[in-house]
């Protein structure tokens, strides 16, 4: 078996059918979008309200987090594209804005900031930036495209699940 097994994409990824793709593809989205929620929405300014982290730790510590979040919301992306290919299927809009926010802020916003934080944690002066501003906006694009998508791509499994339910209740 394995990838593209049938080329009528019936069967698809390690022989299961789309709607058995679309399972893993639910939870991988789910996975990623409360991840970038807890993370980067919540977690991220929360340390910023600790009264006994200075600034430079508390910048220090976020550098991390922001580093390892990333690595996994990069396996995320990378399991969504592997099963998307495997299923021969195309990604969603909201999929694809989904993409280009995590894009943009990890080749762009996020290294700028990087930058702007070692200089804060090294004690040097910085300039009033709003890019921060700019980052969140791309975090609540992103995040709401990908419960957005995760939910278009639940569609298919509801409805085989209320087909199910109503051929196990009428055929008893």
């Amino acid at each position: 078996m394995g990838f593209f097994a049938n080329r009528s994409g019936l069967e698809t990824f390690a022989g299961q059918s789309p709607v058995d793709v679309a399972k893993p593809l639910v939870a991988i989205i789910f996975i990623w979008s409360g991840a970038a929620i807890a993370g980067n929405l919540i977690a991220a300014p929360a340390k910023f309200q600790a009264p006994s982290l200075t600034l430079p730790v508390a910048l220090d510590v976020g550098r991390m987090q922001f580093q390892w979040l990333g690595v996994a919301e990069a396996v995320c992306a990378f399991l969504i594209l592997a099963l998307l290919l495997a299923s021969k299927r195309m990604a969603s809009w909201q999929l694809v804005a989904a993409f280009a926010a995590f894009a943009l802020q990890r080749l762009w916003i996020l290294p700028v900031l990087d930058e702007r934080t070692l200089a804060i944690i090294a004690g040097q002066p910085v300039k009033e930036s709003s890019l921060h501003l700019v980052y969140i906006a791309a975090e609540v694009v992103k995040a709401a495209c990908l419960v957005w998508a995760g939910s278009q791509a639940m569609r298919p499994l509801s409805a085989k699940s209320r087909a199910e339910v109503y051929l196990t209740q009428n055929t008893q």
